[in-house]
């Protein structure tokens, strides 16, 4: 692995030993943000010896050398598996708290994302891979149709019909972690390789993909019961049904330019860390959604 996917230090390629010392040593020193990340992936019983570098090799191994079903699977088993993720657990019985704290924070989420695109279509010489950021970017920027029917767009609209203007959420602040999260987004697409940043940003998008159900994901972003509640109104159901909707979903499409290039430039341990680095900023984000929803209960 050539750099930790905790911290992004960097090792010669396919040198897996020197990363097993480095996360060993970094457990045994009780580094916070190291130890969270064992924890997270690697069985305690494998921390010792030769268990380790093996089960970190086998975390690490491809099935059948596909870097898109290695990234799907990591991504179900940490956001929408047996335990999902926090926030996707409040999103299947969701309150109208919630729906605003989701769009408080993912608005900032949103921005950052137009950014990365575009700083991936300025680095890449790959007209496959400037054509995909292009059509994520653009109909965020222009209308469609005469009308707009952006996302931001849309979960404005959805903020105005549960009673909070749209100023109080474009001109609020993101709490801490999604600033630590998108500081970490922007640095890595201004500065690491553009198909390190298409792993950072792109792989995201998967939180919304519904393709995930025929992956083994036991959830959804939300349970489908949530639209036939009559308490929600019409546009928070347009909103939710837009971002899940299989026209607008073209995670598959990317992860196939990730792993076509990222086998080309010989830079899948690459994409592999530099994925799950921002996997673990996207958990601290979606914990920022369910606190952020805390201060709108009762409004």
């Amino acid at each position: 692995m050539s750099k930790c996917p905790v911290c992004a230090e960097s090792f010669r390629k396919n040198d897996l030993e020197s990363l097993a010392k480095h996360l060993q040593m970094t457990n045994e020193r009780n580094d916070a943000a190291h130890v969270g990340w064992l924890r997270e992936y690697i069985p305690m019983d494998n921390y010792n010896g030769g268990a380790f570098s093996t089960a970190l090799a086998d975390f690490f191994a491809l099935p059948d050398g596909d870097l898109k079903s290695w990234i799907e699977k990591r991504f179900i088993d940490r956001f929408l598996g047996d335990t999902p993720h926090p926030f996707i657990e409040a999103m299947q019985k969701p309150k109208k708290s919630l729906f605003l704290g989701f769009a408080a924070e993912y608005f900032f989420y949103m921005k950052q994302r137009i950014k990365s695109c575009s700083y991936i279509i300025a680095r890449t010489d790959k007209y496959d891979v400037q054509r995909y950021e292009a059509q994520i970017v653009m109909p965020e920027l222009q209308d469609v149709d005469g009308k707009d029917r952006s996302q931001r767009e849309l979960m404005l609209r959805m903020c105005e019909s549960l009673g909070v203007s749209r100023d109080l959420i474009v001109n609020g602040a993101p709490l801490p972690p999604t600033i630590h999260s998108i500081k970490m987004w922007n640095q890595i697409s201004e500065s690491d390789h553009w198909l390190e940043a298409m792993g950072a940003i792109n792989t995201l998008d998967l939180l919304h993909s519904r393709v995930l159900k025929e992956r083994g994901a036991k959830y959804d972003l939300y349970h489908k019961g949530v639209l036939d509640n009559e308490w929600i109104p019409d546009q928070v159901k347009v909103f939710l049904q837009y971002i899940v909707d299989p026209k607008n979903d073209r995670t598959a499409e990317g992860l196939d330019l990730m792993a076509k290039h990222a086998k080309e430039l010989n830079m899948v341990e690459e994409v592999q860390s530099t994925f799950l680095r921002s996997a673990d900023a996207f958990d601290r984000h979606l914990q920022a959604r369910l606190t952020r929803s805390k201060q709108f209960e009762g409004k």
